[in-house]
Parts: structure tokens; C-alpha cells; sequence
């Protein structure tokens, strides 16, 4: 498997798995691949996924507990197990043409930076019909994690002028710290964080296009209040919520315009740093953290980073 597919894959399973549980999954590089981290109080569950010169080996790690079981039952679901991805997952473009009552004019939301100790977190919506949806397929409109930052940048312009609407909302470290410890101390968790923000950019999306009367969501979780606090808002919508959303183009569209969000502050914070931040949450993340640490204080950190990440631990 190439290194790219790879990393499709261990995204896929990744998203798979954070479906069982209201903690983020934690993913970190080991040995030959990516190791990911279930948690659900009192259990944890280890998934070590390896890509060697004899192909995909997985290895899973933890007691015999019903959080184990739920993992592996999930992932043998998945018809991507083998490793085997689609060609074009994109080729849908409207994932709700088969919704009773769709008219051809929707939204889809979804975000960037959640997995990432460095950087803002964005969440974008896009309003598209079925013939701006289709000048983004000739596009190349696709996830954004199958582009490169200079591609997402150009489509990302591209899209905030033909898409029938677009909100993007970023919390930048700082100020994503203060919410993510609030909702803490309400016994709250990254989730209700994550779902206050496609309910924050899928609102002004729906202010704009009053008509629009159906709403897609990349679903990063099995229960939240996107759908309810959406539909009641907004009388007559109808939201839906499901994995591997990004074949459909709005939230294709979300997608890049959230990563392009993302790359711009972490570009800002680069600079501010003095040197290259890296992406993900992996041992060259916590060594930057550490870097910034010895050269502008302890105090520093909390505009850089996500704190609760386990990086914080070992800096």
C-alpha cells in the first residue's frame, strides 16, 4: 500500500472508531505506521496499524471489554478493511438525491485542525445546487485531504465566489482552549464543541438561503444536537449526518474551505513561532511544543496549541 493510500486508509478507520465514543480518538506514529487510541471510561482499546513489505498487518491492544468488541465489529463493516479504497470516492456529488422531498439545493459542513495539536480549529459550511455542485466535480473539488495545500488555497477562492453561500468559523488556539475548558467544566466534552461549531456555520449558511431545506454533515460522532437544534431553527430543514460525507461536493466544498482556514493560521502562528509548525498530533508536534516552550515561556503555549491534546503531558 502506497504511503498515501495508507494514510487514507488509517483516516478512514480512524473516523470509524471515533463513531463509538465521545473522547477524540488519539492517533500517534510508531514503528512502520500509526497507532490509534479508543477511550471510553472505564475502557481503552489500542489499534496498531503497520504498513510493511507484506502489506497491511493490524494489531489491536487492550482487555477483552465491550468497547473492544464494538471496535472490531466496526471495522469489520467497513468495506474498506482491506485496504482496498475507491478509485474516485467523489464521483457521487450529491449524497441526498435519494432523500424523500430533495429539491437539488442543500448545504454540508465539516472541519479542519481537530486532530491537530498546532492550529486553529475551523468548521465551514457551503450552500450548492445540483449545477454549482457540478462545476466543482470539473473542478477537481474534492476532500480536502486529498489535496495538496496549494491546490485547497486555488479551489478555496474559487468556491467562496461560485458557491450559493459560505460561512467559515475559526477558533484559534487561545480562544479554543477557553471554550474547550469551559464546556469542561460543564461536564461537556471536544464534541459539543465540534457540534456548536457545523451549528454555528451551518446557521449563517441558512440565513443567507432561507430556501435551502437540506443540510449534510460529515459525522464525527453518533449523538450530538446538530440535527435537532438545526431543524428546529430552522423550520422545515431537514439535516442529515454520516460518515465519509465528503463525496458529496457541499461538503467537499466545507472541507477545503475549512482546511484552507486552518493552513492560514497555522501559516500566521509559523511566523510567530520562528520556525515550520508541524501538522498532526505525532512526536514532531510535541517536540516543536517543547521548542516553543524553552524559547518564549510555558505561557506561550496556549496561543499555539490545543492543551488537552496528551502532547501537553510530555512537554
Amino acid at each position: 500500500m502506497t504511503p498515501y493510500d495508507f494514510d487514507q486508509y488509517v483516516s478512514l478507520v480512524k473516523e470509524k472508531l471515533q463513531l463509538l465514543t465521545d473522547e477524540p480518538v488519539e492517533q500517534k506514529e510508531i514503528n512502520y505506521g500509526q497507532q490509534l487510541k479508543v477511550k471510553q471510561a472505564p475502557s481503552s482499546v489500542t489499534l496498531s496499524l503497520y504498513n510493511g513489505k507484506k502489506g497491511l498487518k493490524t494489531v489491536w491492544g487492550g482487555k477483552e471489554t465491550p468497547l473492544l468488541h464494538a471496535c472490531k465489529a466496526a471495522l469489520d463493516e467497513a468495506p474498506e478493511e482491506a485496504g482496498a479504497l475507491p478509485e474516485n470516492p467523489f464521483h457521487h456529488g450529491c449524497l441526498l438525491k435519494e432523500k424523500p422531498g430533495f429539491d437539488g439545493l442543500w448545504c454540508g459542513s465539516d472541519e479542519s485542525g481537530k486532530g491537530d495539536y498546532f492550529g486553529p480549529l475551523a468548521v465551514a459550511a457551503v450552500c450548492v445546487d445540483e449545477a454549482t455542485a457540478a462545476k466543482f466535480a470539473s473542478w477537481g473539488v474534492c476532500d480536502s485531504k486529498a489535496l495538496t495545500d496549494d491546490k485547497i488555497h486555488q479551489l478555496a477562492a474559487k468556491i467562496r465566489e461560485t458557491a450559493r453561500a459560505h460561512a467559515t468559523l475559526v477558533l484559534r488556539p487561545q480562544f479554543y482552549n477557553q471554550r474547550y475548558q469551559q464546556l469542561k467544566d460543564q461536564k461537556m466534552n471536544l464534541n459539543h464543541l465540534l457540534a456548536s461549531g457545523h451549528i454555528h456555520a451551518l446557521g449563517k449558511v441558512l440565513q443567507q438561503v432561507p430556501e435551502c431545506h437540506f443540510a449534510l454533515v460529515d459525522q464525527f460522532t453518533r449523538h450530538n444536537r446538530i440535527t435537532g437544534t438545526l431543524e428546529q431553527a430552522f423550520p422545515g430543514l431537514q439535516v442529515y449526518q454520516q460518515p465519509r460525507a465528503e463525496a458529496d461536493m457541499a461538503v467537499a466544498a466545507a472541507s477545503i474551505l475549512a482546511r484552507d482556514a486552518f493552513v492560514a493560521v497555522m501559516d500566521q502562528l509559523t511566523e510567530q513561532a520562528g520556525f515550520p509548525l508541524p501538522k498532526g498530533g505525532g512526536a514532531q508536534a510535541t517536540a516543536a511544543a517543547r521548542r516553543i516552550v524553552e524559547e518564549q515561556g510555558k505561557d506561550a503555549l496556549v496561543r499555539f496549541v490545543k492543551l488537552h491534546f496528551a502532547n501537553s503531558r510530555k512537554v
